[in-house]
């Protein structure tokens, strides 16, 4: 079974999810009973094409499983840093840096930034009589 949530639903309903934004999602996958393949193997084989055919999305790979809910406290990962302070733009470069040096430790399988600052948008400006003007 796959089960995904793209996006978030502004209300309520926005507490129960994990996604950031309008343009995160998550994806759950059930493995049939006897599968002869492991989960880690079908995560490395979707990193590996994931990064080959879409390298401009980033992605975080969990096995959902109860041992490592209890073993990281309930949390994404086994180690949690935070990143904080009064320039937003400045703690998320310093969260991308760190992000690439915990990359480089051996044995880190992922690194995952829940709020990015990249959401996709388009800006313009305009003066009160403008709209008027467009017809």
């Amino acid at each position: 079974m796959i089960v995904s949530n793209i996006g978030v639903d502004p209300g309520f309903s926005a507490i129960y999810t994990s996604n950031s934004a309008m343009h995160t999602a998550f994806v759950q996958v059930g493995l049939k009973s006897g599968h002869k393949t492991g989960s880690y193997e079908y995560m490395a084989r979707v990193k590996t094409l994931m990064q080959e055919e879409m390298p401009e999305l980033t992605a975080y790979f969990s096995s959902g499983s109860l041992i490592d809910a209890v073993l990281n406290l309930g949390l994404a990962a086994p180690i949690d840093l935070q990143v904080g302070g009064t320039n937003l733009h400045a703690s998320y470069e310093t969260t991308l840096d760190l992000a690439r040096q915990i990359r480089q430790i051996r044995g880190v399988a992922d690194t995952y930034i829940p709020q990015d600052l990249d959401y996709p948008a388009s800006g313009w400006k305009s003066t009160a009589h403008a709209p008027a003007n467009w017809g």
